[in-house]
């Protein structure tokens, strides 16, 4: 147990290590070691990336062999030099794979100057089959991790990726907000169900997870920087996840929390919609949390830095990354033209707000989505799985805009997904007149797949701290359009009880399970499991964090099965 005394002498120390943060070269003398473990990540059927991290200097060399049939000596491939201006991170793309093959491999770090050299533990990774090739697909996909408190458990750490590596899927999606570099894991929490959190080890981590890398105190790029790196290092430090990571190709993509709740890009001003003095241009946090969103995940490297991207598993699947942050519009905008709204933001600014049809995706993504999808179905793909950061009919948003006289009366939540619904989250009379979200993209990429006839699509999400099936059949012009859509999580935030719907695409709910605003009762944990089987039959479940398939309040099952249209 932490003392309230300890903590007390922890912050008083702060200042210090906020104002002078450690040096980012660490020592010669100390020794040469792996400070957060292995990955691999982005793999393909010829292809896979492998990521490690250091504690200073060193020489990379990652050695690996199929698994079937062990060769000795090992395959090499020689990497970068791991530097201290990458946070000593370091990753290879190991080129010439077979597909469909589990390989074995470990990271081999040397000091040349210093005569010393160290490998890793041996981590994993399946390659994705042949095109054409009809070989059953597993995957989890997880996010919303070190949200509202729920850090590391001082026992259990992060168990659920635990469970999620007893399933030994193929391949993990890391939907988004991986970290909540806009929170902090105080040791001691007002939390029933999880009085403390696992104070780090390391003394700048330790300082930096009771801060927010947000934090208006940090002025310099420096500052931030290592703020956010920080907030990786903190969930990475922790030994089920590093382990699932070694043992299980991840993809990951990202949503606001790896930079700032709710943020757009073009925002002037962060504080302006949150009510808050910070007069940062959101540019300020968005570049250093990509920075450190490149150093600490095995994303392949790229001159365009894109993290929207697609993965062919076959002739079964093909995987959409989405990037639902990057080139968004502003959120405050209305979504349609036409639309004009004189509101106050919370800081008092007012501003009169003309509308246009809103992109979330931006038009270079959604031309790349949608010459993929019509390449894939032309293939011959059955699946196309799209990965959404943010949810389709399920509306989210933290923020108001106010009356533009008088008192601040709210007037619409600002909408940071899709979803538009209803004016305010308060409100309970079927209201579905929000002139925000971004329904009117969402409806032209519909109206792309009844046109083209792609068939058999399925949407995963996270972000809304609750699990939910959909099934979707919408009206209208785009009558005769059928997909689902699959929502999971939190992994470990505080869980939330399901919220409205908008009703824009007729979305039938078939499950929805999360936690009402009940302290007395446990966080709802858990990650959701695709299953596709060499018969092209989907079978889609929440596991919770024990591991089982949990019923929800009306007695429906978190498992679906789904016959693809052939």
């Amino acid at each position: 147990m932490i003392s309230l005394g300890a903590v007390f002498m922890f912050v008083m120390a702060l200042g210090s290590a906020m104002t002078s943060p450690t040096s980012t070269e660490t020592p010669a003398a100390e020794p040469l070691r792996i400070t957060h473990g292995i990955a691999s990540g982005d793999v393909t059927a010829t292809e896979v990336v492998i990521w490690a991290r250091a504690n200073r200097s060193a020489q990379m060399v990652v050695e690996y062999t199929p698994a079937p049939a062990v060769s000795w000596p090992p395959l090499r491939q020689v990497g970068p030099l791991v530097e201290a201006r990458d946070d000593f991170t370091v990753k290879v793309v190991l080129q010439g794979l077979m597909p469909d093959t589990r390989y074995v491999y470990w990271v081999r770090l040397s000091a040349s100057t210093a005569g010393v050299a160290i490998v890793s533990e041996a981590g994993q990774f399946r390659t994705a089959p042949a095109d054409g090739t009809a070989r059953a697909l597993s995957l989890v996909w997880w996010g919303d991790v070190g949200g509202q408190d729920y850090c590391r458990d001082p026992e259990r750490g992060y168990a659920i990726f635990t469970q999620m590596a007893r399933l030994t899927p193929d391949v993990a999606i890391a939907n988004g907000d991986a970290v909540y570099a806009d929170g902090a894991c105080p040791p001691v929490t007002t939390l029933p169900d999880h009085p403390q959190n696992l104070l780090s080890p390391d003394p700048e981590t330790a300082a930096y997870q009771l801060l927010f890398a947000t934090d208006p105190r940090f002025t310099t790029v420096e500052e931030v920087v290592t703020a956010f790196r920080a907030k990786w290092k903190y969930n990475l430090e922790d030994e089920a996840y590093r382990r699932f990571r070694a043992q299980t190709p991840h993809i990951y993509q990202w949503d606001d929390h790896e930079v700032l709740n709710d943020w757009s890009p073009g925002e002037e001003r962060v504080g302006a919609l949150r009510g808050t003095p910070d007069a940062r241009p959101m540019s300020a946090l968005v570049e250093p949390a990509r920075q450190s969103f490149f150093a600490y995940t095995p994303i392949r490297p790229g001159a365009e830095g894109r993290i929207y991207r697609s993965f062919r598993f076959g002739k079964l699947a093909e995987l959409f990354i989405l990037d639902e942050r990057s080139y968004r519009d502003d959120n405050i905008l209305p979504d349609g033209a036409g639309k004009v709204l004189d509101v106050r933001l919370r800081n008092g600014e007012r501003r009169r707000l003309e509308g246009k049809p809103k992109s979330i995706l931006g038009a270079v993504q959604r031309d790349w989505l949608l010459k993929s999808l019509r390449e894939a179905q032309a293939r011959g793909v059955l699946w196309k799985i799209l990965s959404s950061d943010d949810p389709l009919s399920t509306v989210t948003g933290s923020y108001q805009l106010f009356a533009p006289d008088g008192p601040m009366m709210p007037l619409y939540h600002v909408r940071d997904g899709w979803a538009a619904g209803a004016k305010l989250s308060t409100d309970t009379d079927g209201n579905q007149d929000n002139p925000l979200g971004f329904e009117s993209e969402l409806r032209s990429i519909l109206a792309f797949l009844k046109a083209e006839g792609i068939s058999n699509v399925v949407w995963l999400a996270t972000d809304v701290h609750f699990a939910r099936f959909l099934r979707y059949e919408p009206g209208g012009e785009l009558t005769g359009l059928v997909f689902h859509e699959f929502l999971a999580g939190p992994a470990s935030a505080i869980s939330l009880t399901p919220q409205a719907l908008s009703r824009t695409f007729a979305p039938i709910e078939l499950f929805a399970q999360g936690r009402p605003s009940d302290p007395a009762r446990p966080s709802f944990f858990n990650f959701g499991l695709l299953r596709i089987a060499a018969d092209g039959l989907l079978r889609v479940e929440i596991h919770d964090a024990e591991g089982h398939v949990p019923h929800d309040d009306q007695g429906r099952p978190g498992a679906l099965i789904l016959t693809p249209v052939r």
